[in-house]
């Protein structure tokens, strides 16, 4: 299987974004996809602040900061109802 570049992410993403209140396949989807952003990002190395090489990701997929925000939100409140640890407490990332 090929790997997806950005603007590949940005696709799926529009298309699954605003479906993901009603479909639970379409958040998955996006939380995947959010998850994909943050390893990529964090994988830069031309940008050594985190804001900006996740805004760098973000913009290469088109993707609005403020739906990757209400993404990685949802993520914190799905984790905690469930009794869990933030995943940014576990993988180090930070919302924007």
């Amino acid at each position: 299987m090929d790997r997806l570049d950005n603007e590949d992410i940005g696709i799926i993403w529009a298309r699954h974004y605003p479906k993901r209140s009603e479909n639970g396949s379409s958040r998955s989807l996006c939380l995947s996809l959010a998850m994909v952003i943050r390893l990529r990002a964090r994988s830069m190395t031309h940008h050594s602040d985190w804001s900006d090489k996740l805004e760098h990701v973000l913009a290469d997929a088109r993707i609005p900061k403020e739906q990757f925000a209400t993404i990685e939100e949802e993520s914190s409140e799905m984790w905690n109802s469930k009794g869990n640890a933030e995943p940014g407490a576990r993988t180090g990332s930070r919302i924007i």
